[in-house]
């Protein structure tokens, strides 16, 4: 352990996935309690599920029960072992663990009894490979996190097991920091590095991927660290919508030629929804039907000037004595509030704002109507005369901002005088959508078999290697 040596690699690479935590639908548990009271794991569902999937590594999650270290001690391990798949149990720093709900049980905050334990289970169970901790610098965690603690815990390991591996995550921020790289890389083997569009926190562009595994193996190849894409295949809390079927191909694709061209050791698809639940129906944030033009900004730095929009080219009817677009807009947070002059909502006829809202006096979480008390808006002065017209519905930053994500709906367009196409958003297509910065424009649409399609993307994605 710390002496970097590469994961034993399993034919098309490492095909993992992680459940459990702040997921959905991701526990597969037995129906009635045991006689200690507490429902256990139901392991050969799981393993099941694990080998429906096409999975060759399970990071098990010990967090959300007392029984956990107990059924992959005494059921999960070896069960896993027959199967043929892999084990790399993952536990939680201080700032997951808490007095009297979750915390990773028996041993809690003793990495170094964490580190015997798991060390003779490895001795044990050859299919025993690696152990992770999540986030060592994220809050206090580093306080706790010294070199000298480190050394302790590594070494302990290390004096049962030596052939056993240990990981650590690290977010891009931390994944390209060459400081923090030089602090553990005497410790970890390699990082799990949980894809996010780089800086940005989203799970819904994933042609970035490349990019980013990319500048991050500058960093860990010369110091000879193992780099794991950990993609979000069920919901990550600060991003505005959660992965589809497509995002997932995408993503794992693209892991897939890392793995291929010898870059990277294997991928981990994490929060896969294992319970055949439909798409929880709080993910459908249309007003009507199922979909939405969703503009959102992402969490981290944003420019004065950043826009994400929706446009279409609309045939003006002539005959019309006055011309009208009605729609209506929502607004979500997914941080704290905004102030005064920073998002701007606007409506465009050609490059003529015609409509705007602040977005910090949109005070109730409720569809709004268009001019809100004064309804639909009247284009007419705009429109009369004309053949065509570009509408377009705009999110706009004001003023150099971060750290507030904001979540823009827009839906139910309605036009006199005027012929929209889509106003419901309900399909793909006659909204052009364009941004500039980091923002997003995107036709967000509600799939209720969304987790099912996920797991068969997965599940073809990891056949195909």
């Amino acid at each position: 352990m710390g002496s970097h040596r590469p994961y034993p690699v399993p034919a098309g690479g490492i095909k993992a996935t992680l459940t459990g935590g702040n997921t959905v639908g991701a526990y597969l548990r037995e129906r009635e309690p045991r006689a200690d009271g507490y429902r256990h794991l139901d392991t050969p569902a799981l393993i099941r599920r694990l080998t429906e999937l096409g999975a060759n590594t399970y990071l098990y999650c010990i967090w959300d029960s007392a029984t956990d270290f107990d059924d992959l001690r005494d059921e999960f391990l070896p069960a896993a072992a027959a199967a043929g798949i892999d084990v790399m149990p993952y536990i939680v720093p201080p700032s997951e663990t808490s007095d009297h709900g979750r915390a990773s049980r028996p041993y809690r905050l003793d990495y170094v009894g964490w580190a015997k334990a798991f060390a003779e289970l490895a001795v044990k169970y050859p299919n025993f490979r690696a152990w992770a901790i999540d986030d060592f610098e994220v809050g206090e965690n580093a306080k706790l996190f010294t070199p000298e603690y480190m050394r302790e815990f590594v070494d302990a390991a290390a004096a049962i097991s030596p052939e056993l591996r240990f990981y650590t995550c690290a977010y891009f921020g931390k994944a390209t920091d060459a400081e923090f790289l030089d602090k553990y890389a005497p410790f970890v083997d390699g990082i799990i590095y949980p894809f996010l569009d780089g800086s940005h926190e989203n799970t819904t562009v994933a042609d970035s991927l490349g990019a980013c595994l990319d500048e991050i193996l500058t960093y860990t190849e010369p110091r000879g660290l193992d780099l794991i894409p950990l993609i979000y295949t069920g919901r990550f809390l600060d991003a505005p919508l959660p992965p589809t079927a497509d995002y997932c191909t995408a993503t794992l694709t693209t892991s897939a030629e890392y793995v291929a061209a010898g870059k990277i050791p294997g991928v981990i698809s994490y929060g896969t929804q294992l319970d055949d639940a439909p798409t929880p129906t709080a993910d459908n944030k249309a007003m009507y039907g199922n979909g939405r033009l969703a503009l959102l900004a992402p969490r981290s730095k944003v420019a004065e000037g950043s826009t994400a929009s929706a446009s279409q080219r609309l045939p003006v009817d002539p005959r019309s004595a006055r011309y009208v677009v009605s729609f209506w807009y929502h607004r979500w947070f997914l941080a704290p509030g905004i102030e005064s002059g920073t998002y701007q909502l606007e409506m465009l006829i050609d490059d003529t704002v015609v409509w705007t809202m602040d977005l910090h006096e949109q005070r109730w979480p409720v569809w709004t109507n268009g001019d809100g008390m004064e309804g639909p808006v009247d284009v007419t002065e705009h429109v009369a005369g004309r053949n065509e017209v570009d509408l377009t519905f705009r999110l706009r930053v004001l003023r150099d901002v971060a750290g507030r994500y904001i979540d823009v709906g827009v839906d139910h367009v309605e036009t006199i005088g005027l012929a929209v196409r889509n106003g419901g958003f309900e399909e793909n297509g006659d909204w052009t959508l364009e941004t500039t910065g980091p923002l997003l424009s995107v036709l967000d649409h509600y799939v209720p078999d969304q987790p099912a399609r996920i797991f068969s993307a997965i599940s073809r994605c990891y056949a195909r290697t």
